[in-house]
């Protein structure tokens, strides 16, 4: 058995949370911030769903779920994560099509509402669906060869977008707990 890969899921799923643990925040100041507060703060979370919280998706279900997928010896074992992901990443499309539509102006009290609406459900997602994969993860550490999960928490262990830009000396918000600033 490897600690690795529960290791690497575990403090990749830190830097996804700590981000997305502010999307309530964010949203919350939809109603009531100037546009000069509110742009940069949704340039950061178009940043975060898209440059990492994305490629999180991507990872996990070309590197995770097949190999759970082989173990549980069901494809449909992992319907209910995928959902999730599909989930997500209809949320993230929303989330996008409405930051452009209010764009330079501050959002009417509809567009604000729904934007709202997006950032909660995103954050409700990642809150339990984070959870789940680790659970799973300390299935496949127990059930492969070593090998295999290390070859696993490589693959999982991409540093991109947000953090990328951060570890190479980017912008870092001083509260991040897993990159030092």
């Amino acid at each position: 058995m490897t600690s690795t890969l529960p290791r690497v899921t575990h403090e990749h799923h830190e830097r996804l949370m700590s981000h997305v643990d502010h999307l309530p925040a964010i949203g919350d100041l939809l109603l009531s911030a100037p546009i000069e507060e509110l742009r940069p703060k949704l340039d950061e979370v178009d940043e975060l769903l898209n440059q990492l919280l994305l490629p999180h998706l991507a990872a996990a279900e070309a590197n995770l779920y097949p190999e759970l997928e082989r173990m549980l010896q069901n494809r449909h074992s992992l319907a209910p994560l995928r959902r999730e992901h599909e989930a997500v990443r209809r949320r993230v499309a929303e989330f996008s099509s409405m930051r452009a539509a209010i764009d330079d102006h501050r959002p009417s009290v509809g567009q604000a509402v729904a934007l709202r609406r997006v950032l909660y459900r995103l954050y409700a997602l990642m809150k339990i669906h984070l959870v789940e994969e680790e659970l799973y993860i300390r299935l496949i550490d127990r059930g492969v060869a070593p090998e295999a999960a290390e070859a696993i928490a490589a693959a999982m262990d991409h540093p991109v977008g947000v953090d990328a830009a951060r570890s190479g000396g980017g912008p870092n918000p001083p509260d991040d707990p897993v990159r030092p600033a």
